[in-house]
């Protein structure tokens, strides 16, 4: 059987644990703010839609949040860290080879414990128990790699199961087909730029280089 590993991601994570603190924020538009109130690090998707980015300068955004009702939150790390405890134990509970990857991620192996059929309703299953003990919601990504999963996992955040599996190279080849590159996990910012330069704009332009292109880009 070929490798499948698993990346559950919290959606939006900070803005999220606030909601479970207070869960009259259920449908109230959040942005969470870094430790000194400067910038945007958490937005829940009606802020997202409001055109306001990542990293965004609070002060340059202010009004525009007053004035789409959204309620702003100076970063609770005490609160986000106890959040993410409760989520990686679920997650320990019943999956197997768990790899907490950050606050709000964690990867995990399912090669060698269930059919490959089985995987994509075990994942749903998984979701499913994250939000029902801890009340965070989780996105999951399966593929043949962590980059895959990756991959995957940006695709289930924007899928109404919340779950996506890149089980065939066709499949793989579809997406990254259209995927930008500088998204792909590793490649950063610097990279991306020479790869833009080069006229690379996809991961599949990306994929179909030479392995020895791809070195001297990434040197």
């Amino acid at each position: 059987m070929k490798k499948v590993f698993g990346l559950i991601d919290c959606n939006n994570f900070y803005a999220s644990c606030e909601r479970v603190f207070d869960p009259s924020l259920r449908d109230t538009p959040i942005a969470v703010l870094s430790n000194n109130d400067g910038c945007v690090v958490a937005r829940t998707n009606e802020v997202k839609e409001m055109g306001v980015p990542m990293g965004a300068p609070y002060f340059k955004y202010k009004t525009q949040l007053e004035e789409g009702g959204v309620q702003v939150f100076s970063s609770n790390y005490a609160l986000y860290g106890d959040m993410s405890r409760r989520v990686m134990n679920v997650l320990k509970k019943i999956c197997p080879q768990v790899e907490v990857y950050s606050i709000d991620e964690a990867f995990i192996r399912l090669d060698g414990y269930l059919p490959e059929e089985e995987m994509e309703m075990y994942a749903k299953r998984i979701r499913a128990s994250v939000w029902k003990y801890v009340g965070i919601p989780v996105s999951i990504g399966l593929g043949s790699t962590k980059t895959l999963a990756k991959v995957a996992n940006k695709l289930a955040k924007k899928s109404e199961s919340g779950v996506v599996f890149l089980r065939s190279g066709e499949q793989v080849s579809e997406v990254l087909r259209d995927f930008p590159v500088g998204d792909i996990w590793g490649v950063g910012r610097r990279h991306a730029k020479k790869l833009h330069a080069l006229g690379i704009q996809t991961a599949g332009e990306l994929v179909a280089l030479p392995d020895v292109e791809i070195r001297d880009v990434i040197r």
